[in-house]
């Protein structure tokens, strides 16, 4: 079955099924999605989106993201929108000062391993969230713009709960420098260096996040337990629901 769906509008929105688990079962295709922007979609796309049976869009970007491209499946009648994304930035954007750096490609690197280190423990209120949709039997896609930080560490956190081995969740992860179309979104004279910290995934970010959270917590199952509140129980039931 195809990882990458094929859309007009979205370059980067994938299956997360058919990922081993470390106890030989896997994750359940068609269940559980991943995507860059849905502001994007055309109709053909919502039709498609709707035809794999997603029912719920946890939307993880910032309040301003939200209003500026506003998904295409607001108001929908099939699809619901969770605007799980912070109401304002945790800091200033980047790109937004990223000229008044005298290295601005290691600022760029120190500015994303700072956003994800902050991650688990700033988007738990939209993992608890996630988590309770698929205890919830639905189907779902979590995106941001990119499909690649927040969405990209909400996912690596699924694949976890659900016990996929570390080495699968960072290869998922680093699929979007495969598949994500950037449309354009670097600023006009940035050097390459500076876009590839900035839009690239790379694994040092995402180990960063896991870091934070061995580091705060002493594992990730600590973390799931106490800072997403899924204990051994629901976390056996979420596997029962999403892995075959």
């Amino acid at each position: 079955m195809n990882r990458l769906i094929d859309l007009e509008g979205v370059s980067n929105f994938r299956d997360l099924g058919g990922y081993e688990t470390a106890d030989g079962r896997a994750v359940k295709w068609r269940t559980i999605f991943r995507s860059d922007t849905l502001a994007a979609l055309t109709d053909n796309d919502v039709e498609t989106v709707c035809d794999l049976g997603v029912t719920t869009a946890c939307d993880l970007r910032y309040a301003e993201e939200r209003a500026n491209e506003p998904s295409r499946f607001l108001d929908h009648d099939r699809v619901e929108v969770l605007a799980l994304g912070l109401a304002e930035r945790p800091g200033a954007a980047f790109l937004d000062s990223f000229e008044l750096s005298d290295d601005p490609r290691a600022a760029a690197r120190t500015y994303l391993l700072e956003n994800y280190r902050q991650y688990p423990f700033l988007y738990a209120g939209a993992y608890r969230a996630i988590f309770e949709r698929l205890l919830a039997g639905e189907q779902l896609v979590i995106h941001c713009t990119a499909g690649k930080d927040r969405a990209g560490t909400a996912a690596a956190m699924v694949l976890t709960a659900l016990g996929v081995p570390r080495d699968l969740v960072f290869d998922d992860y680093m699929l979007t420098n495969i598949y994500w179309d950037r449309g354009g979104r670097e600023p006009p004279g940035m050097d390459a260096e500076t876009v590839a910290a900035i839009f690239s995934a790379r694994a040092e970010y995402l180990a960063a996040a896991f870091d934070a959270i061995e580091s705060r917590h002493g594992g990730v199952d600590a973390y799931l337990a106490d800072e997403i509140g899924l204990d051994t129980a629901r976390r056996a039931r979420l596997r029962d629901l999403c892995l075959v």
